[in-house]
């Protein structure tokens, strides 16, 4: 007898159904703060933007210096992309430089990126009309970049751009204005260079702690080794401060024993007389290379370079070439074999130990004008005994623009966030 005909016979409810309680569903926005905070802190700064326009609940928590003081306690902080691009209008360059941050596009994949408008400071001086001529210096140090000097005329402002907010601020002016100085960090401070009226001045270079928010002072060099010229360029790399100059001749500047070292003439001059490299029986690409090894670590400054970690890369308008110290000699850079063919200008910079790498490629013109999109790859980096690899972990398009520009002129930047 069925268990149905049992109960029946008995006078017994037959078993119904089990019923089971369905839970109700939990949103984000019901838990208490300071656990969405721990939970938002844990997602990628580049959804942020996205996660911004869900509520104004969520808009708050992106805006709160509670959600980075989080991400810093709990090791989750990130490198963050950062565009300073000029349009090239009437006057043929725009004055005021247009701001971007990389951030993720929403619903698509992890390599789905593109950079979008953030505050940009107005520029109150106009600049001159030469598109080669930089009007400020840019660095990035932590999770702010600072803007430091003028072009037409010169300045001691110092703008700075918190990252963590896209919020610009300023900070401790300079000791002395300064135009088109040269600017670059070196062990978590900034050191500034040149720009200013008197060469002789005892702030020809100065230092600014980004921690302390104060200017330090750094031994001129003196007129018997220091560089000349209307616009320096400098970088640092292990511990020290390289600072070039336009007439064959580069010091280097040691922090920890404050010291300039003497100047270093250079191999060669930069652009090699074509009929003696003919003469040589020498084609372009291996004069260049030979340019190249003889001018050694200044080689960097005639191209696009940077520092990663504390090696020296560069764009040569053919491959990616980085510099061994070691062997004093410029060694090419393996496995990028997968990026797309480019050529002319290109940036890059440190994020997080990888290379990013921007470049411009041309589109179709419509009635808008020609399209102008920039590119944008992130190579992982390793090195192999005396060779260095690279391993290309994505590349696409970060921005579209009818907007005349280029990337000459532009900035790019890694923030720590």
């Amino acid at each position: 007898m069925s268990t149905r005909s049992s109960a029946a016979v008995n006078g017994d409810k037959p078993p119904g159904k089990k019923m089971t309680k369905q839970s109700p569903e939990i949103s984000i926005l019901s838990l208490p703060y300071d656990l969405i905070l721990n939970i938002i802190a844990r997602v990628s700064r580049m959804y942020y933007p996205t996660l911004s326009l869900v509520s104004k609940m969520l808009r708050s928590v992106v805006a709160s210096p509670e959600l980075y003081q989080t991400r810093s306690r709990l090791n989750l902080t990130e490198s963050c992309l950062y565009l300073c691009l000029r349009y090239y209008r009437d006057p043929p360059l725009d004055p005021n430089p247009h701001w971007f941050a990389l951030c993720m596009k929403p619903n698509r994949t992890l390599t789905d990126r593109l950079f979008i408008p953030v505050t940009s400071p107005d520029v109150r001086h106009e600049r001159s009309t030469g598109l080669t001529s930089k009007d400020v210096s840019i660095v990035a140090a932590g999770s702010n970049i600072y803007k430091m000097g003028g072009y037409t005329p010169s300045s001691s402002e110092v703008s700075v751009l918190d990252c963590r907010f896209n919020t610009w601020h300023s900070a401790p002016m300079m000791r002395v204005k300064r135009s088109s100085p040269a600017a670059s960090l070196v062990d978590g401070k900034i050191y500034v260079a040149g720009g200013c009226e008197d060469v002789n001045s005892e702030n020809w270079v100065e230092v600014f702690d980004p921690k302390t928010q104060t200017w330090g002072s750094v031994t001129n060099p003196g007129a018997e080794i220091r560089p000349s010229g209307a616009e320096l360029e400098s970088f640092g790399i292990e511990g020290k401060l390289y600072l070039f100059g336009h007439n064959r001749k580069y010091v280097i500047y040691d922090p920890k024993e404050a010291r300039w070292n003497p100047m270093i003439e250079l191999g060669m001059g930069m652009g090699m007389d074509m009929d003696v490299v003919m003469g040589m029986g020498m084609d372009m690409y291996e004069a260049m290379d030979m340019e190249m090894d003889m001018n050694g670590v200044a080689s960097a400054v005639s191209y696009f370079h940077c520092v990663i970690g504390d090696v020296l890369f560069l764009w040569n308008e053919r491959e990616f070439r980085w510099y061994d110290f070691k062997a004093s000699s410029w060694k090419k850079l393996n496995g990028v074999e997968d990026l797309p063919d480019f050529d002319g200008d290109c940036k890059m910079v440190d994020v997080g130990g990888k290379m990013a790498v921007l470049w411009k490629v041309f589109g179709r013109g419509d009635g808008h004008g020609e399209e102008r999109s920039i590119w944008c790859a992130e190579i992982a980096l390793e090195r192999r005994g005396d060779d260095m690899w690279g391993k290309v972990e994505w590349f696409d398009v970060v921005l579209t623009t009818h907007e005349q520009c280029g990337l000459f002129d532009a900035d790019i930047l890694s923030a720590t966030v």
